[in-house]
């Protein structure tokens, strides 16, 4: 069964944008964790609930949440590019 590059080139093309805002966005998120200057580690007795739970916490916060937000910016985005895509294919076809 054949299938034709111009039914499957704005899904395609959709899809590139998408991805690639959620790239950017993702790798935005990194850069920014890591030369975003952070305060030091909590110190203290690690064998301790309270204390495990604050640095949990602090690594949470200062390494995980800047490239997590990133790529959630970065798939709103990309949703947002997707549906620009979509839209002007449609567009494009009728007129």
């Amino acid at each position: 069964m054949k299938t034709s590059w111009r039914y499957h080139r704005p899904h395609a093309v959709a899809n590139l944008a998408f991805r690639a805002a959620t790239v950017s966005g993702f790798g935005g998120g990194i850069v920014y964790a890591g030369l975003h200057a952070s305060p030091g580690t909590p110190s203290c007795d690690v064998q301790k609930a309270e204390c495990l739970a604050s640095l949990i916490r602090y690594e949470a916060i200062y390494h995980v949440a800047p490239p997590v937000g990133g790529l959630l910016a970065g798939t709103i985005a990309g949703a947002w590019l997707a549906r620009l895509v979509h839209d002007y294919y449609r567009r494009a076809r009728t007129a």
